[in-house]
């Protein structure tokens, strides 16, 4: 890329638990790629989502007010304030969240892909569908785009998210509620946890050889439970909420152009929700917006731990305390 070319790029996962990836040190080897690249990579070892559910997860964590002001900011409208060009690809299926305030979101984007027109219970099209749409974006003659990859990741029926190279896992995997259909179901979730691994580094590489001022940032919506602390796989656990459902990937990738232009704080271990995410983008975004609260970026030296509220009020730190 040129001096001026920026290439900004947010992957956004679905149902995916932070400690089933083998690079949070998982015993099973479910991130493969992204676990060779680790010295490129920032993880970081402590985020969460404020919701178990996409729709209330993202639209808190990709606007400033989480849409209770009657004025809101959102990362696509800040993107195109500070001169970006925007796109939305999306392997999620548009029907029925056309009237929820993520599709406002999507629509602001100066282009929107949308891949996957079917219901989540049936097949669906693999995430791999999306990669010539970035293809494009990453050919466009804009000099700054932001870029966002809504993945349907690990989403629902685990074994129709990934295509039959990546069934690896097949063995009897470690856990305390055993049965076949149970083995079968984590199998198929590590499977798909691979397949996930596979296009965030696909989106990294592609990223990486444009040569411009990037990052690529990896996070996953909200967690999911998968036969670890209860006898339960999913997402829909509102009496009985578990770590996992909230507890999830968050990694960075930077360009050399960009480390040599910019800087961040970096510690792993900072605790942070994704409801401030809108500061953190901004931050390493280098987009100023008038309320933006550096105590609120996890890269920023001014970082500040504030209580994480997850679901019904509940105090995540507090929540959890004794597991």
């Amino acid at each position: 890329g040129s001096t001026e070319d920026h290439t900004f790029v947010l992957i956004i996962g679905e149902s995916t638990t932070r400690h089933q990836l083998g690079i949070y040190d998982f015993y099973r080897p479910t991130t493969p790629y992204l676990s060779e690249n680790k010295e490129e990579l920032l993880i970081y070892k402590d985020v969460i989502s404020s919701e178990s559910h996409t729709i209330e997860s993202l639209q808190s964590a990709l606007s400033l007010n989480n849409f209770t002001k009657s004025i809101e900011s959102t990362i696509i409208q800040l993107m195109n304030q500070a001169g970006f060009k925007t796109f939305w690809l999306s392997n999620q299926p548009p029907i029925g969240i056309y009237d929820t305030l993520l599709t406002k979101v999507a629509k602001a984007s100066d282009t929107e892909v949308f891949t996957n027109w079917s219901h989540y219970g049936i097949e669906t099209p693999y995430d791999e569908v999306l990669l010539p749409h970035l293809d494009s974006a990453l050919m466009d003659t804009a000099n700054r785009k932001f870029i966002v990859i809504h993945l349907l990741a690990t989403h629902g029926i685990y074994k129709l998210r990934h295509p039959k190279e990546f069934e690896v896992f097949t063995d009897i995997p470690d856990t305390n509620f055993k049965s076949e259909s149970n083995f079968e179901k984590i199998n198929s979730y590590h499977n798909s946890i691979l397949y996930v691994d596979f296009i965030v580094n696909q989106v990294i590489e592609k990223v990486k050889a444009q040569h411009d001022k990037s990052y690529v940032i990896y996070l996953s919506d909200h967690g999911e439970e998968v036969y670890k602390d209860i006898n339960f796989s999913g997402h829909n656990l509102l009496d009985y909420p578990t770590p996992s459902l909230y507890e999830i990937p968050f990694i960075v990738w930077l360009s050399q152009e960009y480390q040599s232009n910019y800087s961040l704080d970096f510690n792993a271990e900072r605790p942070y929700s994704i409801s401030n995410l809108l500061h953190s983008m901004s931050d390493l975004s280098k987009v100023n917006f008038e309320k933006r609260d550096l105590t609120k970026s996890i890269f920023s030296k001014e970082f500040k731990p504030t209580k994480r509220i997850i679901s019904k009020g509940f105090d995540f730190d507090q929540y959890f305390k004794n597991d």
